[in-house]
């Protein structure tokens, strides 16, 4: 009979769990223990296609950056040539017109038109004694 009172008395410490037995996992209350666990391996795995994304793109992003910036020194440094362009343009213009020709002719040349008479100033130690030969005058040495 003692065995058997025994037996009894271990079968019910163990069929029956008292509420301060059981663990803190227990107390919550069935499934939540592999809940718990399955969201911080979600949390885990998403964090990781996180910095894998990161790590797969942020190289590209830097790059597009880097292009960006290459564009819009680019499209500076076009403006300005197409500024230098139409200065460029007007001197071709300019250097085409007959007020330039007669202006180049004047300086340049020394010409006159006729009736007019040709003005030089006076340099020290630069002028030249005129020619002794020439008995016309300068308006007839300049083609009048």
């Amino acid at each position: 009979m003692r065995q058997s009172t025994a037996l009894r008395q271990k079968a019910t410490r163990t069929a029956v769990k008292t509420p301060q037995r059981r663990s803190r996992r227990a107390r919550r209350g069935p499934g939540t223990a592999g809940t718990h666990n399955l969201w911080k391996r979600r949390a885990f795995f998403l964090g990781l296609a996180a910095v894998l994304l990161c790590a797969f793109f942020l190289p590209l992003q830097i790059k597009t950056w880097m292009l960006q910036s290459e564009l819009g020194q680019l499209q500076n440094k076009k403006q300005a040539l197409l500024l230098q362009q139409q200065q460029i343009q007007q001197q071709i213009g300019y250097y085409s017109s007959d007020n330039y020709v007669e202006e180049a002719a004047r300086q340049d040349l020394g010409l006159v038109k006729p009736g007019e008479d040709l003005v030089l100033p006076a340099a020290p130690g630069a002028t030249k004694p005129m020619p002794k030969n020439n008995q016309t005058g300068i308006a007839g040495h300049y083609g009048d």
